[in-house]
Order: C-alpha cells, then sequence, then structure tokens
C-alpha cells in the first residue's frame, strides 16, 4: 500500500499539525534526567474511549506514564467520554476506522499499520484479547520494529461465543510470537499460560491502575438518590455492566435473602446493559420493586460507593475488577464471588472483604450481611487500595519497558 493510499491518522494533542516526532531532538525532551538516557516512546491502543473499566484504567495508565516523562500515544479506532479525561501532553490519535459488522475493529488494522509507520513507538500496549490480535496483524503488516505487548483483563477460556472462541484460537496462535503478554491479575496470567503456547516467564502481572485519591476525593459528593447515607437503610450497591458475565440474577436473588434478614436493607443496581429490562423484571416477580432500584448510568458511581454500606459483586468470572478497588478507594465493605478471576487477589483471600462461591444466592448474602454487621476497617480499605494506585503500576511498567528493551 502506497502512503498516498493509506487511511488517514489524526493526531489530536500537542503540536497536532503534525503526526508526533520520533527525531533523536524529539526525543531530548523526553531524557530521564537522572540516567541523560532519552525515554522511549509508547503508545496505547484502545478500541474505544467509551465509559468502560478497561478504558478508564488505560486513560489512567497513560495519563501516569507521561507525567514520568514518556512521550505517549493514545491510539483508538473511536473517540468516547473518557478522552476528556487524558491530560494535555498526551497525544491522542484517532484513526476513525468503522466497525463493519463481523469485522468490527479488524477494519482499522491498515490504520493502526499506517500509524506505526508514521509514529514508531518502541512499543504498542493494545488492551484486551482481539484488540491485540488487531494490533499483532498490524504489526507484521507494517513492517516496523515496534514491540506489540498484549494486556489481558479477562481470564482467558471463560467466553463462549463463536466469536469469542474463534479470536481466542487466532490469539493462541499468534502469542507465539510475542515477546511477552501482560495480565491484569494472577488468575489472568495463568490462564495465559494455560491457553497459549506461552511459558510463565513470558507472561507478567500488571494490575490495573486506580486514581485512589481522585476516587476518594468524589465519593464525598452528594448523589442524587434517597437511599445513599440514609440512616433508615443498610445499602447494598452494585454498580456496572447488565450482562451475563454480571450474573445479577444471583444478586437479586442473594439480596431478596439480604431484605428478608433485615427489612430495611434497600439495593441499587446502577448502570446499565443488555439485561436490564430482564432484571426490572424479574426484581417486579420477586417483590422488589419497592426495595431494589436501578438508575441506570449514574455521573458519580463514587458518590454512590462513599454512601453505600456494602459493595456487592456477583460475577461469574473477572480479570481484575475495577469496581471492586474502587469500592476499597471510597472505604466501602465488599462481598464477592471469589470467581476467576481477581477478588480473591484484590482481597487478599478475605482478609478486605467477604468473598462467596459463584452462582450461589445464599452464600453471597451471607458475605453481604457479613460485612454489614462487621465491616472492615476503613483505614485497612484505603491501604489496601493504595496497592493498586498509578504510582504503584506505574513502577511495574517501567520495570517491563526496560527489561523488554534492554538488549535492543
Amino acid at each position: 500500500m502506497t502512503a498516498e493510499s493509506e487511511p488517514s491518522v489524526s493526531f489530536v494533542g500537542p503540536d497536532s499539525a503534525d503526526p508526533p516526532s520520533t527525531t533523536a531532538e524529539s526525543q531530548d525532551e523526553n531524557a530521564d534526567p537522572e540516567v541523560g538516557k532519552a525515554l522511549p516512546k509508547l503508545a496505547f491502543y484502545v478500541p474505544s474511549l467509551d465509559t468502560g473499566g478497561a478504558e478508564r484504567v488505560t486513560v489512567t495508565l497513560v495519563n501516569e506514564l507521561n507525567r514520568r516523562g514518556y512521550d505517549v500515544d493514545l491510539v483508538v479506532s473511536s473517540v468516547g467520554a473518557m478522552g476528556e479525561d487524558l491530560a494535555e501532553t498526551v497525544t491522542l490519535v484517532n484513526l476513525d476506522s468503522p466497525r463493519p459488522p463481523g469485522i468490527g475493529i479488524g477494519a482499522g488494522i491498515p490504520g493502526i499499520a499506517s500509524y506505526l509507520r508514521s509514529a514508531s513507538p518502541a512499543i504498542l500496549f493494545p488492551q484486551m484479547t482481539y484488540a491485540s490480535v488487531v494490533c499483532a496483524v498490524a504489526n507484521a503488516v507494517s513492517g516496523t520494529e515496534t514491540v506489540v505487548l498484549p494486556t489481558e483483563h479477562n481470564t482467558l477460556g471463560m467466553k463462549t461465543g463463536r466469536k469469542d472462541r474463534a479470536v481466542s484460537k487466532v490469539a493462541g496462535l499468534l502469542y507465539r510470537d510475542i515477546e511477552r503478554v501482560l495480565a491484569v491479575s494472577q488468575g489472568v496470567a495463568d490462564s495465559v499460560v494455560a491457553s497459549t503456547p506461552l511459558d510463565s516467564d513470558r507472561v507478567t502481572v500488571t494490575h490495573n491502575p486506580i486514581d485512589v485519591g481522585s476516587i476518594n476525593d468524589r465519593s464525598t459528593e452528594p448523589v442524587d438518590h434517597p437511599w445513599i447515607s440514609s440512616p433508615d437503610h443498610e445499602v447494598v450497591l452494585y454498580v456496572g455492566r447488565h450482562e451475563d458475565q454480571k450474573d445479577l440474577e444471583t444478586w437479586l436473588a442473594a439480596f431478596k435473602q439480604i431484605n428478608e434478614t433485615i427489612p430495611s436493607a434497600r439495593g441499587i443496581i446502577a448502570g446499565k446493559g443488555s439485561k436490564r429490562e430482564e432484571l426490572r423484571f424479574i426484581a417486579e416477580q420477586e417483590g422488589l420493586e419497592d426495595v431494589v432500584s436501578f438508575p441506570g448510568y449514574v455521573d458519580n458511581p463514587y458518590g454512590y460507593m462513599g454512601g453505600a454500606d456494602v459493595f456487592m459483586l456477583s460475577s461469574q468470572y473477572e480479570g481484575l475488577p475495577t469496581v471492586l478497588i474502587e469500592a476499597l478507594s471510597c472505604g466501602c465493605p465488599v462481598a464477592s464471588t471469589d470467581c476467576p478471576s481477581g477478588p480473591s487477589e484484590i482481597l487478599a483471600g478475605g482478609e478486605y472483604g467477604s468473598l462467596a462461591p459463584v452462582g450461589k444466592p445464599q452464600e453471597l448474602a451471607d458475605a453481604a450481611m457479613s460485612e454489614l454487621t462487621d465491616p472492615v476497617d476503613e483505614a485497612a480499605l484505603l491501604k489496601r487500595a493504595e496497592d493498586f494506585s498509578p504510582t504503584a503500576v506505574g513502577d511495574t511498567y517501567e520495570q517491563v519497558i526496560q527489561t523488554v528493551l534492554a538488549d535492543r
């Protein structure tokens, strides 16, 4: 493909009239003052910047590495609301590529390849399996020497859809030639080793970064809901997508058990998703319409967490559920299913919250009621959340960057 026929790439950020410079002069501006050596140029790819866990942590991580002096591009196929949270000194590269049915972000391969040829980042960090497959193919097409380091956000092998199985199979083949894969939890890392040709020494655990200070500040902001912070009610909260993975049917069944034991308890299921109306119908059928609220998408979920009495997660599987760390950052006690992967790792096997088997409403209800009657000390929750701060995670990423590029 000639340069004239390649897809256009839109650079938005400092000096955005031209593609990010990769000359020695521009790299000198990003030199590490302690060692006098230029820091490598980095790029992250996420399909869009719509509101979501992977998108949120990607923006947080990009901002942290940029704060440390790295020249970082955030490459997307389409821009969403999370773009507003990017640091001004991060370059947002919008491929503006279509997503035709059956192909999705795969249609963006030419645009990603074009970006790699023009910007030549030392490392490209794609987020999630499908995005990693697309970036690995684009990198091969581009002919550049960029190192692709995929980041897996979910436990491999848990999704059973035809497309999911196909993507996992292709990832297994492509990862054979990948230098290293990053996993957001040890459980995800174990699943990568089990599902791909990679040995454990080629899989590195890099937790998701959570801006603990900012989240804690927002947790004190008032929210427009009569049950939050009400002295008359014990609030059991969920915030997130309403999809099969989250098993909110079990959540409702567990909350019914809680409400029968503690009549003043109230449940809030915030967020949106394809199962929202079905869940509302189940709540009505179970006689919970007056004690369970579905406020939809909320602007400040942290205000809800700060005012709730316990955060309850009923997921069938995760990777490293960001929402649990966010709840800890708000000082909100947590009860969660001990699903693969992440909750037990975050809660240190139950030290910082209560765990229950997957798909067991009574056990989940007991876990939540344990936190209602004898919650973990708030100071301990906040201290645990700091283990996932941008500073802590940024240190891990810098170690990965140095190790990968050491012999190049």
